[in-house]
């Protein structure tokens, strides 16, 4: 198979850091304007939504894959954002599991120098990892976690928040805090396998009228979300697509990585 990474184009409309496989940088990202600088910078984050990988323990120790190889070759894709979701995992294991995954990012800017990285849910886990100084950038919290004001007042003005959104009401309550929070997961787009607990899928029309609801807030898309999905939920009101299994369950993590950002990249 050919190098995903080759004959890669970059634009000034599209999220570039120096990946695991040498992707340059390009300053222009910084200079967008948004409310916020440095990690919070919000068109920063928009294009960051372009290719969304969420993974944990659970999700590649049953194919035999660890999480920390998983996420190496998906930087040598191109994944732009990163979560980590431990389902379920004490604080501890999470922790050391964010030291090792941080060890391996590249050095520098979120969205800029490397893809964002943030913890899903656990806020404490997040709060020590950045008390470590490791490179982690935020959480993301569903929508019965902890309220997004005490999220922010717990981990500072520069950590990047993400929350869950799933109907037009949850939308609308969220894009007024829209000093609060940086981005919403839309979804889920399609039925999913990832998540017990998930409602049925949104569909085209319904995600675009979340979408509506939550501007001026990034969205990305997420539940049971393949390549494919990116030219519809591009002419609804996306701005990336966020994956567990399509990657995952990929024969090739690297392969599968590279496809989403492609695939996302054309049909905006």
């Amino acid at each position: 198979m050919n190098n995903p990474t080759e004959n890669r184009t970059n634009s000034a409309h599209e999220p570039i850091f120096t990946s695991a496989t040498g992707t340059t940088t390009d300053s222009t990202a910084a200079a967008a304007p948004a409310p916020f600088d440095g990690a919070r910078n919000r068109e920063r984050i928009r294009r960051a939504m372009t290719a969304y990988f969420v993974l944990g323990p659970q999700d590649v120790e049953p194919l035999g894959r660890t999480v920390l190889d998983a996420v190496k070759q998906a930087l040598a894709g191109g994944i732009t954002f990163l979560q980590l979701r431990a389902k379920p995992g004490d604080a501890g294991d999470i922790l050391e599991l964010a030291r090792q995954i941080s060890a391996i990012l590249p050095q520098g800017e979120p969205g800029i120098d490397r893809p964002y990285f943030v913890i899903d849910d656990r806020v404490d886990v997040a709060w020590a990892a950045r008390q470590e100084g490791l490179q982690v950038d935020g959480v993301h919290v569903g929508q019965t976690d902890l309220p997004v004001r005490h999220v922010r007042a717990l981990l500072g003005d520069d950590a990047v928040i993400g929350l869950s959104t799933g109907s037009v009401t949850e939308a609308q309550a969220a894009a007024p805090l829209a000093d609060i929070i940086d981005y919403v997961g839309i979804g889920p787009y399609h039925d999913t396998i990832s998540k017990a607990d998930a409602p049925d899928g949104l569909g085209a029309e319904r995600f675009a009228a979340v979408s509506r609801a939550a501007r001026p807030l990034p969205n990305c898309a997420i539940g049971g979300i393949t390549p494919e999905d990116a030219p519809q939920i591009a002419a609804n009101g996306g701005d990336g697509l966020c994956v567990i299994s399509f990657i995952c369950r990929a024969p090739s993590i690297e392969h599968a990585a590279y496809e989403l950002r492609s695939a996302w990249e054309n049909a905006r």
